[in-house]
Parts: structure tokens; sequence; C-alpha cells
């Protein structure tokens, strides 16, 4: 096996647990930090595939400054709020996974 099949294993089933990881967080926080995560193991895998520059412009738009946003946003909005589980919308949760199905 070659080098880049090498990184390529050990890096996609990081990046796709960091994304299911991201989508059940319940904290936002642990959220976006997953995100990173997975922004970076995409910057890695265009590094793989032989294209520098997206590499650098994966790790300093995406991961550097659309995060660094995302987190100034969760900060100001506060996330010590505790949210209610209790659905607002009757039927919601039904009509979520039907959509999904489609």
């Amino acid at each position: 096996m070659s080098v880049e099949q090498w990184v390529f294993w050990i890096m996609a089933p990081i990046s796709v647990a960091s994304a299911i990881l991201m989508v059940l967080a319940r904290n936002a926080v642990h959220s976006a930090l997953f995100l990173i995560l997975n922004f970076f193991t995409i910057a890695i895998f265009y590094l793989v595939l032989g294209s520098p520059f997206l590499f650098v412009v994966q790790i300093a738009v995406y991961a550097g400054a659309i995060m660094v946003l995302f987190l100034f946003v969760i900060m100001l909005l506060g996330v010590d709020r505790e949210e209610s589980l209790k659905e607002r919308i009757k039927g919601q949760r039904v009509l979520a996974i039907v959509l999904v199905a489609g």
C-alpha cells in the first residue's frame, strides 16, 4: 500500500466519525470543535490528492476564519442556557423522519 492509501484509511474514519459526532453533539461548542476536526481532515485529503493550494485555503478560510466566526457567535449567544427537550410543534419529529426518508 502506498502512503496516500495509508493516510486515507487513517483519516477517513476520523472524518466520518467527527461528522457524525458533530451532528449528534448536544453542546454547540463541542459540535463546532468536531466541525473543525472535520475541516482539518478534509484539508489533509486535499493535500494527499496533490492540491496544496486547496489544503492551505481549507485551513485558512474554513478551519480558521469561519470557525472563529461560529465560535464567536456561539459564545455571544451563550451556551449555558438549558434547552427544553419538549417539542413545540406537534408532529415535527414524524415529519422530519418522513422528509429524511424521502
